[in-house]
């Protein structure tokens, strides 16, 4: 089948790494999710256009391991988002048999739903989480409050069918709640293979350079304040009062870097904290296999899923994350992981320490998150939406 994904920012995969490109064209979990869906669904042998828009004021038009990627101008940049007015009609040159939208920022929703009832295809909508009306500059969350009053409700009608994330984030949804007969819940993933590795802990961390003689808390991800990263600083801090031999990493680049690095310095344990800045994808599993404990503390519903908790279960990693969104479904508190309350930082300090602690719980979590993490393959949940498109195509 012909399918057209619809989406705000597409990765340039031969950019990412580069200087600016992430204040140029900033994508994070759910650009990642799509990308690995239309790659893994172009491996199944369908025709793949996504559309999107561009880095900047050119169309272009792309192919790439086996999907046709067309990039529209961007004529506006709201805070991160680019958008590009083409995305509302260009497409419609465009012949698909379905359109399936991924959501967190708005317009590429709407063009999609647009499309459908013009060409007459069934309209999937990835809800990947509410878009948040706060957080962001006045003009940000003033065009999101619109939106999501206005028309978002206009397009999930359309939808012929809604995927969520999780069970979780259906409950958590302010938007989601009252569409539950036409949502499957079908999870994002991984791909478990890169991350096996033949290293050991201590050959990963010399060649990071990182200290073999200390215990690794590792956060991973955008430095940016929905992901808590300065409520982990501050749980460190606690911790690192009673066990000395600890190490706080931060993976990432992000707008809150500076801020934390100044902040470490006032708590006196900026020794203790590295900022290692942005990686290479090839990297990655370097750095989760040096580490002995991971946390990701998202404060709020932006963070929906959290893959890179997925990432470091197939790692062996026991994760500790918030009581958000979807996170409950995938760390399961006290199985593979602790959860805690949102932006509670004595809570988190807690966790922490009860895992630097106990070897044996970070040993029993560790293998309960890898053996998990083998259910969210990326082939296994193209299958799962491979079949959300033949029901769909049955009845038009």
């Amino acid at each position: 089948m012909n399918i057209g994904y619809f989406i705000g920012h597409f990765p340039y995969t031969e950019l990412v790494g580069k200087s600016g490109y992430d204040k140029d064209y900033a994508h994070g979990g759910t650009e990642i999710a799509t990308y690995n869906l239309a790659v893994n669904m172009a491996e199944r042998g369908h025709e793949i256009d996504v559309f999107t828009a561009s880095i900047d004021s050119n169309d272009s038009v792309e192919n790439s391991e086996g999907m046709k990627i067309h990039r529209y101008t961007t004529n506006l940049k709201i805070a991160s988002a680019n958008l590009s007015l083409k995305l509302m009609y260009k497409p419609l040159d465009e012949n698909v048999e379905i359109v399936h939208a991924h959501y967190n920022i708005p317009l590429p929703d709407l063009s999609a739903s647009r499309y459908a009832k013009k060409k007459n295809v069934p309209f999937v909508i990835t809800y990947h989480a509410d878009a948040q009306e706060t957080g962001g500059n006045f003009i940000r969350n003033t065009a999101t409050a619109i939106y999501n009053r206005y028309i978002l409700d206009r397009v999930l009608s359309n939808a012929d069918a809604i995927i969520a994330t999780s069970n979780s984030y259906i409950d958590e949804s302010k938007y989601l709640g009252k569409y539950r007969d036409k949502i499957k819940v079908v999870p994002n993933g991984i791909n478990p293979e890169d991350f096996e590795i033949e290293l050991s802990k201590e050959e990963c961390r010399s060649k990071l350079g990182l200290p073999q003689n200390k215990k690794i808390i590792l956060f991973f991800g955008n430095v940016v304040a929905y992901k808590g990263p300065d409520v982990l600083l501050k749980a460190f801090a606690i911790v690192k009062k009673l066990y000395p031999k600890l190490m706080l990493l931060y993976v990432g680049r992000g707008e809150m870097q500076t801020e934390l690095q100044k902040l470490s310095e006032e708590m006196n344990i900026s020794g203790s904290v590295v900022f290692a800045g942005f990686i290479e994808e090839k990297s990655k599993p370097l750095y989760y296999h040096s580490a002995d404990i991971f946390c990701l503390p998202s404060v709020t519903m932006a963070e929906a899923f959290g893959i890179v908790n997925l990432e470091a279960m197939a790692c062996g990693l026991p994760v500790v994350s918030s009581k958000l969104g979807g996170i409950p479904d995938i760390v399961q508190n006290g199985k593979n992981g602790i959860i805690v309350e949102p932006g509670d930082v004595e809570a988190l300090a807690d966790a922490l320490k009860e895992l630097v602690e106990n070897d044996d719980l970070r040993a029993k979590m560790s293998r309960e998150g890898k053996s998990m993490s083998e259910d969210y393959s990326w082939t296994k949940i193209a299958e799962e939406t491979e079949k959300i498109y033949d029901e769909l195509l049955e009845k038009y």
